[in-house]
This record gives structure tokens, C-alpha cells and sequence, in this order.
């Protein structure tokens, strides 16, 4: 592994044991092992992109839960269609197991940028928990290639223009790049209780 990766995976466990310290519940959690989180910090496959997620919200997929990492007032101010605002220090109370604990809808973790979103990501595989996801590059990112898409230049691609103009289409879905001021309209997100799942496995192969 290169230093740079052992810089941030280092980073990012770090990331992951101040979000524990800063949460309420002092129940004993089932940990996933230090080097099975390594393993699986390395994947990318724990990302979902913008226009991943605007597809998914555009076709009102039902098994979509967003989870809104910020603070009351910032997600008061704007937010995402249907999602549900959990700021992170809260994240493990009790009241919100069944909405990050569960195998039946997919939960994306979303803040400003994807710092929270990682440490929210890193905290729920610590406590055994599948499913969740983080939204790549959070809403800045969300602000750029959606609702404020920029126009390739004449020597682009095809494939390039076609993501374009599917991000132009988006960004007329979503307003046009409104925000500030009053959230997005939300439709009401589905809560669906979690199946009995095992319990987290231990140990390293």
C-alpha cells in the first residue's frame, strides 16, 4: 500500500473513533475487525455518484433513504428530496436503529462535502451495519454537476455531451439550481423496519 493510502486510511480511522466518542449510546457495539474496516475503506464501492442518486430520485425509486448529516438550520435551509435529518453526533441514539440498521432500503449518508458522510459511513461498519453508502463529493458536488451542470467544450466527447444534457434535464427537475432560501419540497420518506439481521462476524481471513 502506497503512503499516501496508509495516510488516509489512518486518517479516516481516526475519522471513525471520534464519531464514536462523540455519540450518546453507551451500549457495547459488534465492531468489524481493524483490518477488515482497512479492506473495505479501500473499496470504492461504497460511494454512490450525483447522477447516480438523481437517476434513482428522478424515477422515484422507493428504497432510497437519505440521510442529512448537517445541522437543523443547514438542513432546514436546503435538502434533499425526502430526506431525513440526522446530525451526526446523533446518529447511534436508539431512536434511529431501524432506519440505519436494516437490508431493505439502501441508506445514502450526505453532508456538505463527503467528510461527515465517510465518518457516519466508518461508525455504522464498526457497529456491524450494511447498506449504507456515502454520497460522493456530498452537496457541493451535488451543486455542481446537477444543478449547476457545466457545458463541455466543442472538443468533448459524445459521452460527455450526453451526461450534459441528462444533468440539464436534472437540473430543471430539481429546480435550477435554487439553493438557498426554503428546503426542496419533500415527499415523505419511506421508513421501512429492518429484517432480523445476523450478527457482525469477527476476525480476518
Amino acid at each position: 500500500m502506497k503512503k499516501i493510502d496508509v495516510l488516509y486510511v489512518g486518517i479516516m480511522l481516526v475519522g471513525a473513533f471520534w464519531a464514536f466518542i462523540v455519540t450518546s449510546n453507551s451500549e457495547p457495539i459488534s465492531r468489524v475487525t481493524p483490518c477488515k474496516l482497512v479492506d473495505i475503506i479501500a473499496q470504492s464501492d461504497k460511494y454512490i455518484s450525483t447522477d447516480e442518486l438523481a437517476r434513482r430520485l428522478m424515477s422515484d425509486d422507493p428504497t432510497l433513504t437519505l440521510i442529512d448529516l448537517r445541522n437543523k438550520q443547514e438542513f432546514n435551509s436546503y435538502s434533499l428530496n425526502g430526506a431525513i435529518n440526522i446530525p451526526l453526533q446523533d446518529l447511534l441514539n436508539k431512536q434511529y436503529v431501524d432506519i440505519i440498521n436494516q437490508d431493505v432500503q439502501t441508506v445514502i449518508f450526505y453532508s456538505n462535502s463527503s467528510d461527515l458522510a465517510v465518518k457516519a459511513w466508518m461508525l455504522t461498519q464498526r457497529m456491524g451495519y450494511s447498506n449504507n453508502y456515502i454520497l460522493k463529493g456530498g452537496l457541493n458536488r451535488w451543486v455542481e454537476t446537477i444543478l449547476r451542470p457545466e457545458e463541455p467544450s466543442a472538443t468533448a466527447t459524445l459521452a460527455d455531451y450526453e451526461k450534459y444534457s441528462f444533468r440539464k434535464a436534472a437540473s430543471a427537475y430539481f429546480g435550477g439550481g435554487s439553493v438557498t432560501g426554503e428546503s426542496v419540497s419533500k415527499k415523505p420518506a419511506l421508513h421501512i423496519k429492518r429484517r432480523k439481521k445476523a450478527a457482525a462476524g469477527g476476525g480476518c481471513d
